[in-house]
């Protein structure tokens, strides 16, 4: 790997954090309520859960929807649009669970409820590579910064606003798709946002309305572009990290905390949640992990899984 002096690299971080500021200002906006919503049709419930898991997609996550019901005694099955990272964690933290309280299920009082692409896209800018959803290597980042920062070029533009249209989306659909769950099913459990990498975005904004309501059960966030650096809830890098490429932004994982029921993890090399000269250093020559949550082991999964599972427990042992 050539060595590129650490002034370039800083140049060129500064270059792709200005950039996304100037986009991301349309996402810190008020939002209106989504139009043209209507109530799900209600499936037969048995019972109503202590816990819903609303569970908001990585970028582009919409080839995988696959319906699962994660505990064998459990009344609910998913809609299948909590996307392949969140699938995969909730699926290690049934497990992680099981082994570690008896033989006793955790998602047996969880209901999932994945975010339809009516209530959010899950829409990625397009890159050269389509597979990669968000920038992994320096010379990506640099790429999407350049992108964002030329207008003129037409393909990014659009690519740009099909982004943000996706997240605008997600930011009023988060409330409207769970006042449509209560409305359908009658139940007003206690709530846990998962979010992965463009869904933690999404979420992070309801933590205090959610809590107002007394329904804030705690948070998990995976590669979260809004890390703050130093928050003290960010697991996987030392120190809380350098924080995310919106983490500078006043709207970020510090001032929207509801809850100290709450983690942010963060993997070493993923530059959307620690964007920091170390970590574009280090990602460049294998794509960084922003794609790794739960899909690959790392040695922080079985603490973030124990933190949601205190979380279930906070709520149906109460």
């Amino acid at each position: 790997m050539s060595r590129t002096p650490a002034s370039s690299l800083r140049a060129r971080a500064l270059i792709l954090v200005t950039s996304l500021l100037a986009a991301a200002t349309a996402v810190i906006a008020p939002v209106a309520g989504l139009p043209g919503t209507s109530l799900p049709q209600a499936s037969a419930q048995q019972r109503c859960p202590a816990v819903a898991v609303v569970a908001a997609r990585g970028s582009g996550q919409n080839t995988q929807v696959i319906r699962t019901t994660y505990a064998s005694g459990a009344s609910w099955t998913s809609n299948g649009w909590e996307g392949e990272t969140i699938s995969a964690f909730l699926r290690h933290a049934e497990g992680r669970y099981r082994a570690t309280h008896g033989g006793n299920s955790l998602m047996n009082d969880v209901e999932v409820i994945g975010l339809e692409p009516r209530y959010y896209p899950a829409a990625y800018p397009a890159f050269d590579t389509p597979a990669v959803a968000v920038p992994a290597t320096l010379a990506q980042a640099v790429g999407l910064a350049v992108q964002y920062a030329v207008p003129a070029v037409d393909t990014a533009r659009r690519a740009g606003n099909e982004f943000l249209d996706s997240v605008n989306v997600g930011r009023a659909g988060v409330m409207q798709a769970i006042n449509d769950y209560e409305g359908a099913t009658g139940c007003h459990p206690g709530y846990v946002l998962v979010g992965f990498s463009q869904g933690a975005m999404v979420l992070l904004e309801h933590e205090k309305e959610l809590a107002r309501r007394g329904q804030l059960a705690g948070v998990v966030y995976m590669g979260n572009p809004n890390t703050a650096p130093g928050d003290w809830s960010t697991v996987g890098v030392a120190g809380g990290g350098a924080g995310g490429i919106l983490g500078l932004l006043p709207f970020n994982t510090k001032t929207a905390a509801a809850t100290s029921d709450r983690v942010n993890y963060c993997l070493p090399l993923d530059g959307v949640c620690d964007l920091s000269i170390a970590t574009l250093r280090g990602s460049e020559g294998n794509g960084g992990n922003h794609g790794r949550y739960y899909l690959a082991p790392s040695q922080w999964d079985n603490q973030v899984s124990d933190s949601f599972g205190r979380f279930v427990d906070q709520v149906r042992y109460r």
